[in-house]
């Protein structure tokens, strides 16, 4: 081997270990790329390692706002009548033709829903006699007659009852200045006359009526009563016994009221009246 050959051989062992160094399993670039001793040599790395970025969370939206609830049949109504309103307004302000017939449109509309309403209405009654009040009290002329006819009778038996167990006070200003005093007088009058019930009559002003010449003058009595602000004339009933007293009702009233008063008051339970 000549001088060459044993430099050359020299110089491989020499620079063994460093390649073998540098094909190690463990190297995390394969050959060399990362080591400093072979910087310079790796030409074909890539200098510019790209770092996958890791993708943003996506922003998280809102939640949907929950689904309004549907109008109310009073809430539809009501914008319906305010649209109607809005259309006679418009067509009074500015009364072209297009807004008057607009108008007249949704007025037209109106009423046939109202048409519509009542029929269904009609026919309900008519299949539910129950809630039909002709049942009870009757609609036509000759059942109105007949209806007539046994309220009179009702009343004229509540009264004659009432007057023989209590006594029918009429309390009166005798003076010109009640008006209707007098009058009234006349009208208790008459259902004496017709029924032969007897009336304590009262006079506050010591004044005494021609129809009552017996009256008594209130000595303090009507405000013991609880009466004392009940403008005159007025009706009461009066338990001498129990000490009841009920309020028929102050004013000018006709025979047919009186008696109906006193039937409503004595005969008829309390909430039962329209049943």
């Amino acid at each position: 081997m000549n001088r060459f050959g044993s430099t050359l051989v020299a110089t491989l062992a020499l620079a063994a270990p460093a390649f073998a160094d540098l094909t190690e399993p463990n190297s995390s670039r394969g050959f060399a790329c990362d080591d400093q001793r072979t910087k310079g040599w790796n030409f074909y790395c890539d200098p510019n390692t790209v770092v996958e970025e890791e993708p943003e969370a996506a922003a998280e939206l809102p939640p949907a706002p929950p689904p309004a609830p549907p109008k109310t049949y009073t809430e539809q109504i009501e914008e319906y009548r305010a649209q109607l309103d809005e259309l006679k307004h418009r067509a009074i302000l500015e009364p072209t033709s297009d807004n008057v017939v607009a108008y007249m449109e949704a007025q037209a509309a109106m009423v046939r829903q109202a048409g519509l309403f009542t029929e269904v209405w009609q026919r309900s009654l008519f299949a539910n006699p129950y809630l039909d009040a002709n049942v009870d009290r009757p609609l036509s002329q000759i059942g109105s007659n007949l209806y007539q006819d046994r309220l009179d009778v009702d009343r004229e038996s509540a009264f004659e009852t009432a007057t023989t167990e209590r006594a029918l006070m009429f309390v009166y200003d005798g003076s010109p200045s009640c008006l209707v005093c007098a009058t009234q007088g006349e009208v208790l009058q008459a259902l004496v006359q017709q029924y032969g019930v007897s009336v304590l009559a009262v006079t506050r002003d010591g004044i005494v009526l021609p129809t009552f010449p017996e009256s008594k003058t209130d000595q303090g009595e009507v405000r013991n009563l609880g009466f004392a602000d009940v403008p005159s004339p007025f009706l009461a009933l009066v338990e001498p016994r129990s000490g009841q007293v009920d309020l028929i009702g102050a004013g000018l009233m006709t025979q047919d009221i009186v008696l109906d008063r006193i039937r409503i008051i004595t005969s008829i339970p309390e909430g039962e009246l329209y049943d």
